[in-house]
């Protein structure tokens, strides 16, 4: 089940496609009914959660790999991907 919507999801290439690749990657988790993995650790399902992990990376370009080669978990990855490629909302160069 899984691959066919893998397959047609976009590759996190970095900033310029982070929220696109963000959308469409918590809906395939929706889809898999893994998407609590990006909100919550739960210690008691870490191959549940370790599986949900991988899905994720398999969508993400290799040369962000070195960003985020240690993360223990879900929830880590798709925080530090946040982290590293969310605009939060401001466009790039603005000033406050």
């Amino acid at each position: 089940m899984s691959s066919n919507y893998v397959v047609s999801m976009p590759k996190l290439k970095g900033r310029e496609n982070y929220q696109e690749w963000a959308f469409a990657a918590e809906n395939f988790l929706v889809l898999e009914g893994t998407s609590d993995y990006i909100k919550v650790t739960n210690p008691d399902e870490a191959a549940a959660d370790a599986k949900t992990k991988a899905k994720l990376i398999l969508t993400i370009d290799s040369s962000l790999y070195v960003h985020i080669k240690y993360v223990e978990n879900t929830k880590e990855l798709w925080e530090k991907l946040k982290h590293l490629f969310d605009d939060s909302g401001f466009t790039e160069g603005s000033t406050c």
